[in-house]
């Protein structure tokens, strides 16, 4: 139940500040302790920790808020919801790279067709901490395999897997 209120709209409120992601996460590993009856005083390393989440099929906080971003961002870039990118930001194209340089092999060979640039140079850290500009620079780092899903369910199962490893 908690948790279902920390990931509505997180997109648009999730804070960028590593301390308050730490708090968030050290929460959730409070909970995931009273979950297996483990008193909260008790010691877990961050290995032990990691393996209850992947036997609860829980990811850590921020990947949660990673998953939530990319299940949004796909929506947008798959026309599957009811607005576009913004037009600082475009698909990258083979014609963008003059130089075969194995990062832009897979764009000039048409193999990638979700890869997305911003036309404009962040010059503040809220538009760099924005929804749109974070989650494009994330969305790149991807395999192009998940970024092309070709269903959403499909997408946030490939998403979640390549998250869980």
């Amino acid at each position: 139940l908690v948790r279902s209120f920390l990931e509505h709209c997180s997109p648009i409120w999730l804070p960028h500040q590593v301390g308050l992601l730490n708090d968030l996460e050290a929460a959730q590993k409070r909970c995931i302790k009273w979950i297996y009856r483990v008193s909260p005083r008790d010691s877990w390393s961050d290995q032990v920790y990691y393996s209850k989440l992947v036997t609860l099929r829980i990811l850590p906080i921020r990947e949660q808020f990673h998953f939530n971003d990319m299940k949004l961002l796909y929506k947008i870039v798959h026309g599957l919801a009811p607005y576009n990118l913004p037009d600082y930001l475009q698909f990258k194209v083979p014609g963008d790279y003059h130089y075969l340089l194995r990062e832009y092999k897979d764009i000039i060979d048409g193999l990638d067709y979700t890869s997305i640039k911003c036309t404009i140079n962040p010059t503040t850290s809220t538009f760099r901490n924005g929804f749109y500009y974070w989650s494009v620079n994330y969305w790149n780092t991807l395999p192009y395999d998940i970024r092309q899903a070709p269903s959403y369910p499909n997408f946030c199962l490939r998403l979640k897997c390549f998250l869980f490893d």
